[in-house]
């Protein structure tokens, strides 16, 4: 559990900081200026990375044992913090971010021993003098190429959620409990982060946020593949940074061809490719989440392969990748936008089932009892509650019923904390709710309506309260896909079944409180009788 701490407790501290480094924002001159190259056309704060990078130390000091790597990696942290604020309030010439990069790089690399010894293709380990430069390069290499693929909203942090997934999984299996632990907080932050930055975006990481990913993916990266598991090609790294790394050279190589500065701004990323082939940007996002899981989906199954084989297959993919995209621009190509209409009898009902509201008014019944019923059931039939729980519980009906004096009508902060703790403490009690046989299989049905029902209200409603973005399509599915992976090990404590619960119950929680006023009154007496229930059995 000492993982899920360190997710939860970075991505508390990241929300918690948001709303006030937003308001610093402004004094500070920390705001984004559109401009010829850039996608936004509004000013938007840029010191969401303030609160990432902060949520991940505070993560990593309170939770992992503190020896000299990791400390020197919560140095580089620090370094590029400061060296980050300093850019996006200022633009530094990049000679000064390169400084900046360097300082960090060299002392988790010298402090730290975060070296690549084992180079493709080369039997042995590198000597040092080969291997610190090499590392130093490919280090500062990999932070620049997360900073340059930050293009379009929720883009650099769902990509590097990916990497970090995967890097956390491999480090998890080969038993790296450092490298999960550090993934775990960087992964919490990402999440912190990216509700505000999903189109359209609120905040955006900025220099500081990119450059702590890239900082955070090179440095776990080679660690795992360098130390925690040896034994996987060190090509693999490749796969796992894959679009980024792909990107970025792709980007640099057309610069060089048509004898540009290296650093020149530009169209030329392959989010901006796909914009002008006519995808919008939930789309292009989206495809390109579909692309960086294809590339760790091969990290993972192929680990083990022949540094050649690894080779050929990364080059035959970005080459088939480029080639698409080069054939696109010659030809003038765009995706149409015209679309077929078709009127089935499967199009027709659901049609009538829209006109006459029922595709929003019986998913929204079903999501106002269910909710409370699964946070209520599991208090009652769980075998046994600890009075750590049962303190826990009193604790948050006095914190309810203070929050519904100050606030009745609506969700203050503090209420919809409460609801999503009773949310977590519901999952929990799962794991000893056994009131007869086959119950569990009961309860695994009711959160798969839970989820239809979601989908279904999401999907046909008009309002504004919840609005469904690429990340939430990545969230589900890393939550549907880690715990399912073959050798992952994720099922020995349920963790994985956890996790998926939980995300559903909070994203269906998160629904339902931005209904309407009946709603909100059965959350409010789920979260008060599972709450009391809680408390009477456990004193």
């Amino acid at each position: 559990m000492l993982f899920i701490f360190a997710f939860i407790v970075s991505l508390v501290v990241t929300m918690v900081l948001i709303p006030p480094v937003m308001k610093w924002a402004d004094k500070i001159g920390a705001i984004d200026i559109p401009d010829a190259r850039k996608v936004h056309t509004q000013a938007i704060p840029r010191v969401g990375g303030i609160a990432m990078v902060a949520g991940s130390i505070a993560s990593i000091l309170l939770l992992a044992e503190l020896d000299q790597q990791v400390v020197s990696i919560l140095v580089g942290f620090f370094v590029i913090l400061v060296f980050g604020i300093w850019d996006d309030k200022c633009d530094l010439n990049y000679k000064i971010k390169f400084l900046g990069q360097l300082l960090a790089v060299v002392i988790v690399v010298t402090w730290g021993d975060v070296v690549v010894r084992t180079f493709p293709f080369i039997d042995g380990q590198l000597p040092d003098y080969l291997a610190i430069p090499l590392t130093i390069f490919a280090l500062v290499g990999i932070t620049n190429a997360i900073n340059l693929s930050d293009g379009l909203d929720g883009l650099a942090g769902g990509t590097s959620l990916i990497s970090i997934s995967i890097i956390a999984l491999l480090a998890y299996d080969a038993k790296g409990e450092m490298v999960v632990l550090i993934a775990m907080a960087v992964a919490g932050s990402i999440l912190g982060f990216l509700r505000h930055n999903t189109y359209p975006a609120r905040l955006f990481m900025g220099d500081t946020g990119s450059q702590f990913l890239g900082f955070s993916l090179g440095v776990l990266v080679i660690v795992l593949s360098q130390s925690v598991n040896s034994a996987m090609s060190p090509l693999i790294p490749l796969f796992i940074l894959g679009l980024p790394i792909l990107d970025t050279v792709a980007v640099m190589g057309q610069r060089m061809y048509e004898k540009r500065s290296l650093f020149s701004p530009d169209k030329n990323h392959i989010h901006h490719k796909l914009l002008a082939l006519g995808l919008d940007h939930y789309e292009a996002v989206f495809l390109i989440y579909l692309l960086q899981s294809s590339f760790v989906t091969l990290a993972y199954f192929m680990m083990y392969e022949s540094d050649s084989l690894l080779s050929l297959i990364y080059i035959g993919v970005s080459l088939l990748v480029l080639a698409m995209f080069h054939l696109a621009s010659m030809s003038n190509w765009k995706l149409s936008n015209v679309q077929v209409k078709h009127s089935s009898i499967i199009n027709q009902a659901v049609n009538y089932l829209r006109v006459k509201g029922w595709l929003v008014l019986v998913p929204t019944y079903l999501l106002s009892i269910l909710i409370p019923f699964l946070m209520i059931l599991p208090a009652i039939y769980t075998d046994n509650v600890s009075l750590d729980l049962a303190l826990l519980a009193v604790l948050l009906l006095v914190v309810l019923v203070l929050s519904l004096i100050v606030r009745l009508n609506n969700f203050s902060l503090l209420e919809k904390s409460v609801v999503y703790i009773v949310s977590v403490m519901a999952v929990y009690q799962l794991n000893t709710f056994a009131p007869y046989e086959g119950a569990m299989s009961v309860i695994n049905v009711l959160y798969l309506v839970l989820v239809v029902a979601f989908a279904v209200r999401i999907r046909f409603s008009n309002d504004n309260e919840f609005k469904v973005t690429p990340l939430d399509y990545l969230v589900i599915g890393l939550m549907i896909v880690v715990p399912n992976l073959p050798e992952a090990q994720l099922s020995d404590s349920a963790i994985g079944e956890m996790a998926v619960k939980l995300v559903v119950m909070f994203y269906t929680v998160e629904a339902v409180m931005g209904m309407g006023v009946k709603s909100r009154y059965l959350i409010r007496f789920g979260v008060i009788t599972a709450l009391l229930v809680s408390a009477v059995r456990g004193f």
